[in-house]
């Protein structure tokens, strides 16, 4: 009878369904208790508020209602959902429901199934900007980042993920415009591109790629010359260490080595087996380690660990963020110069001045969620 009681008192501490710790349910209640309930001037109800930063420490931040977090926050609670209790897998599902009712205000103006970064119909870039958002030459077009990452978030039938498919291919490096700003070794690889813009030039960005072959990937769509190239692309800029020696050039939108190892760790834990991404892991488990022991940031010490362990290893103690390591860390970037032409954008890659920093505490708290469900798994 105790060997009976016992064994039942071990699957109910082991069964995500039976209860969790308190402090994931602080984190799960605080993500909620920061996503917008009613309208007000700044967002429309069920997205997660976000700052937009210029000149950080000298001008105040703006609020941006940007769909980019918003749908990050989605992804990553969906990502963590089976782990979770059954009340705080309820929370979830409420908070993702009401953060993808607003996909469609993101969508592309024409009604392609293409995401942009902020809402198209009227266009709201900018937001809060006297001088940008009054004029339609700073409309950015729709990009591969947002777009994989609300279709990783949420349910889309299979004949849009073709036609992402295709427009994927049909804006990668070579099809319609050459790529004039990345490394010499690079500018004849048909790797795929930031943006669908008809007329934007091309762009490689090693986290936004990520995220793409992520959607190409877990959809297990038909992979083709331009999937192969991007990994190639993204495994040679890794052996070549360009992530730690260039990590503003390697990539304009994030520029953050932690953030860089944090998006390619995501990929190929999810798709280790795969004969184009195993080699990777040893690689990014010794840069990871050695990133961790440099890092100064508790966000980025936490992101960090949570790669480290999806990829097999050691995670250790939790980490403690303190307000201030979390209210100094940007995790997304918007770069004026991405898109020009070499030497500009070398020069000014990493200049405070052509940058747009962005933050959001609903995502820094998704990620120390994320961060503690996998502490836990381990």
């Amino acid at each position: 009878m105790r060997l009976l009681l016992t064994f039942f008192l071990l699957y109910a501490l082991a069964s995500p369904l039976c209860g969790q710790n308190q402090y994931i349910d602080s984190l799960i209640n605080r993500i909620g208790d920061l996503q917008v309930a009613e309208t007000d001037a700044n967002y429309p109800p069920g997205l997660f508020p976000s700052q937009r930063a210029y000149l950080p420490g000298r001008k105040a931040p703006k609020e941006d209602d940007n769909i980019f977090f918003t749908g990050l926050i989605a992804w990553t609670l969906k990502s963590l959902k089976e782990e979770l209790s059954a009340r705080n897998q309820a929370i979830v599902d409420a908070m993702t429901e009401k953060a993808v009712a607003n996909y469609y205000r993101y969508q592309n103006k024409d009604g392609r199934p293409v995401y942009n970064f902020w809402q198209t119909n009227p266009s709201r870039h900018f937001p809060n900007s006297r001088y940008f958002s009054q004029r339609k030459k700073y409309i950015i077009p729709d990009d591969l980042d947002d777009t994989s990452i609300l279709y990783l978030s949420a349910a889309f039938s299979d004949s849009l993920k073709l036609v992402v498919k295709k427009l994927m291919a049909d804006n990668a490096n070579g099809q319609k415009t050459k790529i004039r700003n990345t490394f010499r070794r690079y500018k004849k690889v048909p790797a795929y591109s930031t943006w669908f813009g008809k007329n934007m030039p091309v762009d490689f960005d090693i986290c936004v790629q990520a995220n793409g072959m992520r959607f190409v990937l877990d959809n297990q769509l038909e992979l083709n010359q331009f999937d192969s190239a991007t990994i190639w692309l993204m495994k040679d800029m890794l052996i070549a260490r360009k992530h730690i020696k260039r990590p503003h050039y390697t990539s304009p939108h994030y520029q953050n080595t932690a953030v860089i190892l944090y998006h390619m760790a995501r990929l190929v834990a999810a798709h280790s087996a795969h004969p184009l991404l195993a080699d990777l892991k040893p690689l990014l488990i010794k840069d990871l380690k050695r990133e961790k022991q440099q890092a100064k940031n508790g966000m980025e010490q936490v992101m960090l660990q949570t790669s480290l362990i999806k990829l097999g290893e050691a995670g250790g103690e939790q980490i403690v963020v303190s307000q201030k390591d979390s209210d100094r860390f940007y995790f997304f970037v918007a770069n004026m110069t991405s898109v020009f032409p070499n030497p500009v954008k070398g020069i000014f890659a990493n200049s405070r001045k052509t940058n747009f920093f962005y933050r959001s505490q609903a995502y820094y708290l998704t990620l120390l969620l994320e961060n503690e469900v996998w502490r836990l798994k381990e």
